[in-house]
């Protein structure tokens, strides 16, 4: 009940926000909490709820709020079960974009080649839609992770030879 308010969804950020800095120990499990109830069932039969969550704009912003203080094994959890083989569609989705930007912001290196590796050859999709904010992501990430610069190079050019 406490995850369709707007209000509450706002309430939920804010103490997710406070219980990372004070680095308490209960973050995590808070998170992994949220995370689980936004993971329940779907009207939609073949979709992750996780995924439907990150396409409703009150549910993805809570959705991002645990995503930004999720750790590593937390975030490989949650790529793994949920978005991984949808990236593309997030990316090039109206609300979804910005999860995968907030993904993008605290991913480890392993996951970042991952997201790279299914989004790469079709950076051109976010552009054109209008969400130039995944590749300022990837590219931020790309600059957290020095291994992955010449790959994100790489398609970035691409992306450039194809608009030209």
């Amino acid at each position: 009940a406490l995850l369709t308010p707007a209000c509450a969804s706002l309430c939920l950020q804010g103490a997710l926000s406070a219980l990372h800095r004070s680095q308490s120990p209960s973050c995590t499990r808070f998170c992994r909490t949220l995370i689980g109830c936004l993971s329940q069932d779907s009207p939609v039969h073949n979709q992750s709820p996780l995924l439907m969550s990150l396409h409703d704009p009150a549910r993805s912003r809570l959705l991002e709020a645990a995503m930004t203080v999720l750790d590593p094994p937390g975030l490989r959890e949650l790529f793994q079960d949920h978005l991984r083989g949808h990236v593309r569609a997030m990316a090039s989705h109206r609300v979804a974009n910005h999860g995968l930007q907030r993904l993008l912001d605290h991913a480890p290196e392993d996951m970042v080649s991952e997201v790279l590796s299914e989004l790469g050859p079709a950076l051109e999709e976010p552009l054109a839609q209008g969400h130039p904010g995944v590749v300022t992501a990837l590219l931020r990430a790309a600059r957290r992770h020095p291994r992955l610069q010449g790959e994100v190079l790489r398609c970035l050019f691409q992306v450039g030879h194809a608009l030209s």
